[in-house]
C-alpha cells in the first residue's frame, strides 16, 4: 500500500511538472511578443534616410524630460507631441506636489519643460506617430502626415487614456454634458448640479475643480470609502457644495436630445434605483496605458502596460524604452514619470554608445536627420458678437469655422497651432474664427455649445459639420477637405 502510494505521488509530481513546463512554453512561444533577431549595424545606419538617433513618442512629463536629457547629451533628439501634446498635466489645474514649485499650473510646467527641451536643441514635431515597425533596425516609424522615420532608438512615453462608463447615453452626450476634463467645461455648469464619478484624486481634484462654478457637486463612488489621499479628502469636506455619495454606479445618463438632463444610479448596497436632475456627468475612473503601437511585438502586462527590465526602462526590444504611465501601473506621478523619462533617455545614450555610435558617426548621420517642418502659421481671429458673426457666416463666399474654446482648455489649446497652420494653408478657401465660449455666452447658447471643444463648420449659412472634440491635424484637414 506504501509502495502504492509513493508511485502514485511520484506520477503526481511528474505530471505537475510536465504539463507545468509545457503550458510555460506554450505561453513563452505563442502568447507572449516574440523578440526577432535584430542586427544592430551603426554605420550601415549612417546611410539611412530620415534618420533619428533618439525618438521619443509623447510630450508629458515623461517624453519632454527624455528629451532634455536626450538633447543635453549632444545626441540628436526628436519627440513626436501627439495627439494630445503636454499629456495629463495639462488637463489639471494647479500642482502642489511638482518638485522645487509651491503651486504652479499644469500647463505652465509642461511649457517651462518643452521650452527646456528646446533650448539643447531637441526638435519638437507636430504630428502623431501611426505605426511602428519592430521587425527590423533601425526601426521603421510612420506618423500620421505619412513621414517616414528610421529611429535608433526609440523612448515610448505615450501615457495613458481616461476609461468611459460604457453606459447607455455616455456616447451619445459625450461633449454635451459629459466629459473628463472639469478645468474644460466647469464655467457650462454654472449654478447647476453636476456629478463626478471616480473614488480617487483625479475625482477629488475634479469636484474642487467645479465647486466655484455649480450650485453642487455630488461624488459618486462605486464602493463604500474613497480612495482619494487624506488630504485631497480632508479638502472636499471644507468646501460645503461638494457631497459624496457611496455605494453608488451611474447606469444611465439621460438627455433631451441636446444636453444631459439626469442620471439613472444604482445603490448597490439597497438595491434601490433613483434619477437625479444633472446638467453635467464628469468621469474620473482611471486611465488605461496607450500602448496599442507596440503590443504586438513589446512584451506587456495583463492590463496593456509595458514591461520594463529590472531597475531600467529597457523594453523587451533592444532600443526601445519606456517611461510614464504607459508602463507604471503603481504610482501615476508627474514627478515620477519625468524620473522615469530621465532614466529613459540615459538608457537610450547607454544603448547608442555601447553599439558604437559617437560624434564623428553623428556627423556622418547629420545629413540624413529627419529635421521636421517649419510652419507658417496664421493667427486666427476673435469674434465675440453674435450679430457680426451672424452676418459673417450668411455672407461668406467660402465656408466657416468657429473653435470654440476656453482659456483653461488644454485640448483647445493642444489643438490651436494646427489649426492656424491650416488656416493659413487655405487662407483664400475658408475663414476661420475662435470664439471664447466662457466669455461669448450669447454665442455658445446660440449655437447650442455646452463644451469645448467644438467645431462648427458652415457653407452657404448652414451648418454642415459639427465635431464635439478635439482633433489631430490630419483630421482638421480631412474636414477642412471635405467642404473646400
Amino acid at each position: 500500500m506504501i509502495k502504492n502510494n509513493k508511485i502514485i505521488s511520484a506520477a503526481i509530481v511528474f505530471a505537475i511538472i510536465f504539463f507545468g513546463a509545457r503550458y510555460f512554453w506554450i505561453h513563452k512561444k505563442f502568447l507572449q511578443p516574440q523578440t526577432p533577431h535584430i542586427a544592430i549595424d551603426m554605420k550601415k545606419a549612417a546611410q539611412k534616410e530620415n534618420v533619428v538617433p533618439i525618438l521619443i513618442i509623447g510630450s508629458g512629463c515623461a517624453g519632454l524630460s527624455s528629451a532634455i536629457y536626450g538633447a543635453r547629451s549632444n545626441i540628436y533628439t526628436v519627440l513626436i507631441q501627439g495627439n494630445t501634446p503636454g499629456g495629463q498635466l495639462t488637463e489639471t489645474s494647479y500642482v502642489e506636489n511638482w518638485p522645487g514649485s509651491e503651486k504652479e499650473l499644469g500647463l505652465q510646467i509642461i511649457e517651462r519643460l518643452k521650452k527646456q527641451a528646446e533650448s539643447f536643441g531637441a526638435v519638437v514635431v507636430s504630428d502623431s506617430v501611426i505605426s511602428i515597425d519592430g521587425s527590423q533596425w533601425p526601426y521603421l516609424v510612420t506618423t500620421e502626415e505619412g513621414k517616414k522615420i528610421n529611429a535608433l532608438t526609440i523612448i515610448m512615453a505615450t501615457g495613458s487614456s481616461p476609461r468611459k462608463l460604457g453606459v447607455v447615453g455616455e456616447q451619445e452626450y459625450w461633449g454635451k454634458g459629459v466629459t473628463t476634463c472639469a478645468i474644460c467645461d466647469a464655467p457650462f455648469h454654472k449654478g447647476k448640479d453636476v456629478v463626478v464619478v471616480g473614488g480617487g484624486d483625479s475625482a477629488a481634484e475634479e469636484a474642487i475643480q467645479l465647486s466655484p462654478y455649480a450650485k453642487s457637486v455630488t461624488i459618486l463612488v462605486r464602493k463604500d470609502s474613497m480612495r482619494a489621499s487624506a488630504v485631497m479628502q480632508d479638502r472636499i469636506e471644507e468646501i460645503p457644495n461638494i457631497t459624496v455619495r457611496y455605494n453608488t454606479e451611474v447606469k444611465k445618463i439621460i438627455g433631451d436630445g441636446n444636453a444631459v438632463i439626469s442620471v439613472e444610479l444604482y445603490d448597490n448596497k439597497t438595491g434601490e434605483t433613483l434619477q437625479k436632475e444633472v446638467t453635467g456627468v464628469f468621469l474620473a475612473i482611471g486611465h488605461d496605458p496607450n500602448s496599442q503601437l507596440v503590443k504586438s511585438f513589446l512584451k506587456t502586462d495583463e492590463h496593456g502596460y509595458i514591461e520594463v527590465q529590472g531597475r531600467t526602462q529597457l523594453t523587451s526590444m533592444p532600443g526601445i524604452f519606456a517611461a510614464g504611465d504607459v508602463e507604471d501601473y503603481v504610482y501615476k506621478q508627474a514627478g515620477v514619470a519625468a524620473g522615469s523619462g530621465i532614466k529613459a533617455a540615459l538608457d537610450a545614450v547607454s544603448f547608442l554608445q555601447s553599439y558604437g555610435f559617437n560624434k564623428e558617426l553623428s556627423e556622418q548621420m547629420e545629413a540624413h536627420f529627419f529635421t521636421g517642418e517649419s510652419i507658417l502659421r496664421s493667427e486666427i481671429k476673435s469674434q465675440s458678437n453674435l450679430k457680426e458673426l451672424e452676418a459673417i457666416i450668411a455672407k461668406s463666399n467660402v465656408p466657416v469655422l468657429l473653435d470654440f474654446y476656453t482659456p483653461f482648455c488644454p485640448s483647445c489649446t493642444q489643438m490651436l497651432p494646427s489649426l492656424e497652420a491650416l488656416a493659413q494653408k487655405y487662407k483664400e478657401k475658408i475663414v476661420v474664427y475662435k470664439i471664447d465660449a466662457s466669455q461669448s455666452v450669447d454665442i455658445a447658447k446660440r449655437y447650442k455649445v455646452g463644451a469645448v471643444p467644438v467645431l462648427l463648420l458652415f457653407k452657404n449659412g448652414a451648418l454642415a459639420k459639427r465635431v464635439n472634440k478635439a482633433l489631430s491635424k490630419k483630421e482638421l484637414n480631412e474636414l477642412i477637405q471635405g467642404i473646400i
